[in-house]
């Protein structure tokens, strides 16, 4: 019996808020595992240099006006809009996923940082932390953070089978 090739259907634009983002999150969509839940999609990828979130969607909205992408998932910290809104931060959240409804944000629990100590266990430096994600990514595997990722690729791939 051969094995039937599947040709990727969709297209998704994944956009970091940073470099080591960027770098993880190509990792962690390089896993069998993750390939084997989205078959279906081919994936392309950028990130910001920091900044605020509404900077950041404003960069992930130009860099992906290029091309007509079927998901734009855009990966924000949420330190930085804790800063800046001490007090309306759930606000401001929600008035900048209204404003960019094309993109899909995933907003890391404070910072991409904490999303990894969740996993991996409490490691002091920054540096120190990407690397062992890096390291680690198998651990990734079912954790809250991968599953929110699959969650947005899956309802959106259900919204485009209805539409086709």
């Amino acid at each position: 019996m051969t094995k039937r090739l599947i040709k990727p259907k969709y297209t998704c634009f994944i956009y970091g808020e940073g470099k080591r983002d960027k770098n993880f999150l190509i990792t962690l969509f390089n896993l069998k595992k993750f390939q084997h839940h989205s078959s279906n999609w081919i994936f392309q990828y950028d990130s910001a240099w920091g900044g605020s979130a509404k900077n950041i969607l404003e960069k992930c909205q130009k860099e992906s006006s290029s091309f007509s992408f079927d998901l734009i998932l855009c990966f924000i910290d949420l330190d930085k809009l804790k800063e800046d809104f001490p007090k309306t931060w759930k606000k401001e959240k929600n008035t900048l996923e209204e404003k960019y409804p094309k993109i899909k944000i995933i907003w890391q629990i404070n910072n991409a940082e904490d999303e990894y100590k969740k996993v991996l266990g409490n490691i002091k430096s920054k540096k120190r932390i990407n690397n062992e994600a890096q390291k680690q990514i198998e651990k990734f595997i079912n954790s809250d953070f991968w599953s929110r990722i699959l969650k947005a690729i899956k309802d959106k791939e259900k919204e485009l089978k209805k539409t086709n």
